[in-house]
């Protein structure tokens, strides 16, 4: 079955505003955090990566959604941004969908553990690893590869570019 975007950024915004608290009360609709393609979770194994993503290449770009947002809000009137620079630019799309009322460095922690199993298990070598932040995505990005650096986490290493759409890198009222 198909995720409802509808359905989904009703979820992305009750995250948003009580992600921590339904964490905290183990509430079912506390988003868990994934990498999704086609809004759909990747198993994070080299053969389902290799055969739920049979044009994988060495070219992965991760895109970050902001507060309140879902990973499948990257799609606006027909035009999704991750398609659009894997038609132009020849990368693989990525999504991180997580839970935006959590603290950003709790995001950004377990971000950077996805990532390291990710970049470990991609069916062939990642030569260009391209991070996409909006808003909060951002700030979780940056997040993640301050986690990477005091953990000697592999995956910084194919890091290539982080690039910042309105990430409030100073506060934001």
């Amino acid at each position: 079955e198909d995720p409802s975007p509808g359905r989904e950024a009703t979820i992305a915004a009750l995250n948003g505003v009580l992600g921590d608290y339904l964490v905290a009360s183990s509430n079912p609709l506390a988003t868990q955090m994934a990498l999704r393609h086609g809004g759909r979770a990747l198993e994070l194994e080299t053969s389902a990566l290799a055969s739920g993503m049979p044009d994988a290449n060495g070219r992965v770009l991760v895109l970050l959604h902001g507060l309140c947002m879902g990973d499948l809000q990257w799609s606006r009137e027909g035009h999704d941004h991750g398609a659009a620079l894997a038609r132009d630019h020849g990368f693989t799309p990525v999504y991180l969908h997580y839970n935006s009322g959590r603290h950003v460095s709790q995001n950004g922690r377990e971000f950077a553990a996805l990532l390291e199993r990710l970049v470990a298990r991609w069916p062939v070598p990642v030569e260009d690893l391209v991070i996409v932040g909006h808003s909060m995505g951002g700030l979780v990005a940056r997040s993640a590869c301050h986690h990477a650096m005091q953990e000697g986490q592999a995956w910084l290493g194919a890091l290539t570019k982080i690039v910042f759409l309105g990430a409030p890198h100073h506060g934001a009222p």
